[in-house]
């Protein structure tokens, strides 16, 4: 599935919804991050990191909500970044998308608040991931992907997430920071 591609979002969704029950919990996990200076002009990873990361997040957003409402019981988990709370040299344009996340999990939470829908975000921080591996700007990722000393631990997303989910019905996790415990923020 393309999650830049809603009619094929939505189609998923439907297939889920025919062959198990309708969806309760929706992980918002798909992304991509590129290191790139803004003077070197990689705009073909810059639209890629808005597709992906944006239209991605707004497409499954709105293929799993519609179902969700009426229940009056479920949860909508996106996996966003620190890099959402604050912006690191290049990566200006993953830190503006991964701010559209956030923005779009707090206006959802906002206006679904009374009508039984959790809306969680969590936000690695310098944690062991695949996304270092992408990217063309040398410059970017030899200037700001070197280790600083301090050992990029495993994220744990899915214990995150599942913690997350597992809190009792009144209870909404909002947020959850994960950062490696020698690298304060």
């Amino acid at each position: 599935m393309d999650v830049t591609d809603r009619e094929s979002v939505r189609a998923l969704v439907t297939r889920a919804e025919e062959k198990f029950e309708p969806v309760e919990v929706l992980v918002n996990c798909a992304g991509v991050m590129y290191y790139t200076l803004m003077a070197n002009l990689r705009e073909d990873e810059w639209e890629r990191t808005v597709r992906d990361n944006c239209e991605g997040a707004l497409n499954c957003v709105g293929a799993a909500l519609p179902g969700m409402l009426p229940r009056g019981s479920s949860h909508i988990v996106t996996i966003s970044s620190d890099a959402g709370r604050k912006v690191s040299p290049s990566l200006a344009v993953y830190s503006a998308s991964k701010s559209f996340v956030e923005a779009l999990s707090q206006g959802l939470r906002l206006e679904t608040a009374g009508m039984g829908v959790k809306v969680t975000t969590v936000q690695p921080g310098n944690v062991a991931t695949g996304l270092l591996d992408a990217g063309t700007d040398e410059e970017a990722l030899e200037r700001y992907t070197q280790p600083n000393g301090v050992p990029r631990p495993e994220p744990h997303l899915a214990a995150s997430v599942v913690w997350a989910l597992t809190r009792p019905d009144p209870v909404a996790v909002n947020e959850i920071l994960l950062e490696p415990r020698d690298e304060p923020a």
